[in-house]
């Protein structure tokens, strides 16, 4: 039952004096509750929703290295579907078989408990009693001057496993309110209007992307070319520096597409979307969806619409590929609709990666994951790359689709968040951490504007065109799509649309724990360092010294060999996990090359 807190003292930045605490005061109670029955297993096995909050809290710290059970985590129990979670846990079979091995044994020792005739003596009652008070007593001693030092951190209620609780109850909450948007939106009115002449046939199609980090699309400098599409179009615009609001996909997607934003998440519940705004302005309004409902605010914004459609993959097959989608945008860029919304709700880049494109999307290989784990890094990172070459492709299509109508159009496509690939010292893997990085946070962002658009509002097109290198966030995309739309309501600020003029934003901020707005602060880039260009005479310099080094210990390389590591990697410009993964037959001396494993290029 102490395990997590033991975790937890080792991952979390807490006080010395507020850890001893952290263990001392919990364990006091766990041995208090496990007294109140003569039969110590009835306790414990009463007692297991706490087990089960302590197996996610141990899983969660093997996914993310650190954090309490953020109350996003447990709403993500509610709105993953099953097949997500459990492609997840087959690829985290580490954590899950510890969890299993530690808790198991302990339930099973906790029915032979109760099946054993003997029971506690009150004596054995009264020992434990009064050494879980001296617990308490020291706990409480060392806790008060740690609080007086650090007061937001050394506070009872972070102590686990309060805090886990404390979320669970907000998450809960949370649930509840999503439950009752029905009602607490029911008056929300936009009193949309056009500015536009109503017979402009105008259709907008807006992208919604699924964990997709930006740093992964040739678009945007990555060393592969992974959107070679895209990047062959010279109408389309990316914006480089754009961050989404929370790393989740059940908050991120609806505060696209309604005026709340993390300065004002809660009101969200009393909001309608954008496609309610459309649809006041004279459009038809499509929501079409590659993933399953699942009771956030995004499935009641879909239901807005006025033809919502969810695509279901037979029984045989986990998921669809998001080109499910295009064969239904025909079928409505042909209705004879003079003026349309269309939004898209792809599967995108979502675990488990090779699982969401088909064969000629399949450029990177090797891409089958066996385990998450460095060892796998390299398909992981190929089977990550290959959805965003299917992405490129299906966008491309869009804009090929809306091209063709010849009418006043645009498309925009937003991913909801990024991903950890374990890209650093950290090993963060995948989205939704408490404490997201800024893998998670940097979204691709790009705009397509047809001929007519360019020219009948060619002064959008420029205002969007100078924000390029522009940081905001997602709140841009509500305002962004009612101004492309033409669409005048009270809710729209030209503020955050990047085609007005007034475009202004100074900070931007995500969804901290229970909603609360956490600016975001990102380190400026480091000073620009020119490569140092070796000489011959300082190379061998460099090579010969290689073979001063003193061996101490006899499994350790010949100093020969430090010199071919050197020459190696230099000669053949290698990183030092390329050389080192060199073996005798990689080395083909007849034809004169050398195999390396799993580079990058």
């Amino acid at each position: 039952m102490l395990v997590p807190n033991i975790f937890l003292c080792f991952t979390e930045q807490l006080p010395l004096l507020f850890k001893v605490s952290y263990i001392l005061i919990p364990g006091a109670l766990y041995l208090l509750l496990l007294i109140l029955s003569r039969k110590p297993g009835i306790t414990f096995w009463a007692l297991f929703p706490l087990h089960f909050i302590g197996a996610f809290q141990l899983v969660l710290l093997y996914l993310f290295g650190n954090s309490i059970i953020a109350s996003d985590m447990f709403l993500n129990m509610f709105t993953t579907n099953s097949g997500e979670a459990f492609e997840l846990l087959d690829k985290l079979a580490p954590a899950v078989v510890g969890v299993f091995l530690l808790y198991l044994p302990a339930l099973a020792l906790a029915v032979y408990s109760i099946r054993r005739t003997e029971t506690l003596t009150p004596l054995f009652q009264k020992r434990v009693f009064m050494l879980a008070m001296l617990m308490i007593g020291s706990g409480i001693l060392v806790y008060t001057p740690a609080h007086r030092k650090y007061p937001h951190t050394a506070r009872l209620d972070n102590l686990y496993p309060i805090n886990a609780f404390n979320n669970a109850r907000f998450a809960v909450d949370s649930w509840e309110a999503a439950k009752n948007y029905p009602r607490t939106s029911r008056k929300f009115d936009y009193r949309a209007t056009s500015t536009r002449d109503t017979e402009l046939p105008e259709i907008y199609i807006f992208v919604i992307g699924e964990t997709s980090r930006a740093g992964n699309w040739g678009l945007y400098g990555y060393e592969r070319n992974t959107t070679p599409k895209l990047d062959a179009m010279p109408d389309v615009i990316h914006f480089d520096d754009v961050l989404t609001q929370i790393n989740a996909t059940h908050k991120s997607v609806p505060l696209m597409l309604c005026p709340a934003d993390a300065l004002n998440y809660n009101e969200i519940s009393r909001q309608k979307s954008l496609i309610s705004a459309f649809k006041q302005a004279g459009f038809h309004t499509s929501f079409l969806s590659n993933q399953l409902r699942n009771g956030s605010f995004t499935e009641f914004f879909a239901d807005e619409a006025d033809c919502t459609i969810y695509f279901a993959a037979p029984k045989n097959k986990p998921h669809l590929h998001d080109d499910v989608l295009l064969s239904a945008v025909d079928s409505l860029l042909n209705i004879g609709k003079t003026k349309q919304l269309i939004i898209l709700h792809t599967y995108g880049s979502h675990f488990n990666y090779c699982e969401r494109y088909d064969t000629d999307c399949r450029i990177f290989t090797p891409d089958h994951i066996k385990e998450i784990d460095q060892k796998n890094n390299q398909a992981m990172i190929n089977a990550y790359d290959n959805p965003i070459v299917a992405t490129d492709k299906f966008l491309a299509q869009v804009i090929d689709k809306l091209d063709r109508t010849g009418k006043t159009s645009a498309m925009l496509y937003l991913s909801d968040h990024g991903e950890d690939l374990l890209d650093d010292e950290r090993n963060r893997f995948l989205h939704a951490s408490p404490i997201p990085t800024y893998y998670q946070l940097h979204i691709p962002f790009v705009i397509w504007f047809s001929d007519n658009y360019s020219t009948l509002f060619p002064d959008d097109i420029r205002q969007a065109r100078n924000r390029h290198t522009t940081p905001f966030d997602s709140r841009v995309v509500f305002h962004t799509l009612l101004g492309i739309g033409g669409i005048e309501t009270e809710y729209r600020d030209d503020r955050l649309s990047l085609i007005s003029p007034s475009f202004h934003l100074e900070k931007r901020y995500y969804v901290g724990e229970q909603n609360i707005p956490i600016p975001v602060f990102l380190p400026k880039a480091p000073e620009y360092y020119p490569a140092y260009i070796y000489t011959d005479d300082e190379l061998k310099r460099l090579f010969d010294c290689a073979l001063t080094y003193r061996k101490y210990r006899s499994f350790v390389n010949e100093p020969i060999c430090i010199r071919y590591i050197l020459m190696i990697t230099y000669m053949l410009g290698l990183r030092i996990s390329e050389t080192l993964s060199l073996k005798i037959k990689d080395i083909d001396m007849d034809n004169m090359y050398v195999h390396i494993h799993c580079s990058k290029f």
